[in-house]
C-alpha cells in the first residue's frame, strides 16, 4: 500500500518483513545529491546496493512509492527502526556543505508526513532520541544523514506537519462543567492513551476497536476518557450525536 499522494510506483526488490511491528515512526533521510524523484527511486532498483526506502521525493517535488508501507525498507541501518518507521528519501536542492531542501520537495514532504500520521495515528514530535515519532538515520550509525539542513530545520518541519494536521499547541481549555461530557468515535486503528494531554506524557494503553467513548475534559486537541484510563488525541476521532 502507498499513500494516495504518489505520482508513480517504482518498486525496489530490496525489502523485508516488519516483524509484526506496527508503524509508529517516520524517518526522513536526505539523498546527498541534487536529484529528482525518478532517478532517486531508480537507485534502489539495484539489488547489489541492498538499500531502499518507502518513499522517494525529488527536488522536483514528485513523490514515488518505492517499498509498500506494509513492508520494511532497508534505509536506516537499523532493523529495529525500519520495522517501525515509514522511511522517506528526499532529494536536495544544493550540494555540500549545506545540503538544502527546496520548497517543492519540502511541501511534498510535509503533506506526505501528515498523510502518514493521519492514517497511523502518529503524533509527530522530535526530541533527539529514538523514543520520538520522528527519527534520524544518524541515531543508528555513523552518518551525517539527514544532513545539516534537515537537522537544523526539524522543529520547523514538525511544526508544519502539526499545522497540516491541525495539531497546533493551544492553551488548555477552561475546566469543564458537570454536563460538558460528550461522545466521540475513534477513527484510526491504534490510538495511544497517555497519562496527560500531550505526547510528553507516558503511554498508559491504546484503543484498537474504533469504539465510542465519553470525553469528560478537554485540553487543546486532547480529551480525557471517562473511564480514567487517560487522555487521547482528538484529531483521530469524530463527534457522535
Amino acid at each position: 500500500m502507498f499513500s494516495e499522494l504518489i505520482q508513480k510506483e517504482m518498486i525496489s526488490p530490496n525489502y523485508g518483513s516488519r516483524d509484526g511491528e506496527r508503524i509508529t515512526k517516520i524517518t526522513i533521510h536526505h539523498a546527498a545529491g541534487v536529484i529528482n524523484a525518478e532517478p532517486l527511486a531508480r537507485i534502489f532498483e539495484n539489488t547489489r546496493r541492498n538499500a531502499s526506502c518507502n518513499y522517494a521525493i525529488g527536488n522536483d517535488g514528485v513523490i514515488i512509492g518505492v517499498v509498500p508501507e506494509e513492508m520494511r525498507s532497508f534505509c536506516s541501518t537499523s532493523r529495529w527502526n525500519d520495522s517501525r518507521a515509514i522511511t522517506i528519501e528526499v532529494g536536495n536542492s544544493t550540494g555540500a556543505p549545506k545540503w538544502e531542501i527546496g520548497e517543492k520537495a519540502m511541501k511534498s514532504l510535509i503533506l506526505l508526513c501528515a498523510d502518514i500520521c493521519r492514517r497511523y495515528c502518529i503524533v509527530p514530535y522530535f526530541n533527539g532520541t529514538t523514543d520520538a515519532s520522528m527519527t534520524f538515520h544518524c541515531f543508528y550509525t555513523q552518518t551525517e544523514c539527514p544532513g545539516p539542513y534537515i537537522k537544523n530545520h526539524i522543529k520547523e518541519i514538525v511544526a508544519r506537519i502539526n499545522n497540516e494536521l491541525c495539531l497546533i499547541p493551544t492553551e488548555p481549555a477552561e475546566p469543564p462543567k458537570e454536563d460538558s461530557s460528550y461522545l466521540i468515535k475513534v477513527t484510526c486503528d491504534d490510538l495511544n492513551i497517555r497519562s496527560g494531554p500531550g505526547t510528553k506524557f507516558k503511554k498508559t494503553g491504546h484503543i484498537t476497536d474504533h469504539g465510542v467513548y465519553t470525553i469528560v475534559e478537554t485540553s487543546g486537541n486532547w480529551g480525557k476518557l471517562k473511564s480514567g484510563a487517560g487522555w487521547i488525541c482528538l484529531k483521530y476521532t469524530k463527534g457522535v450525536k
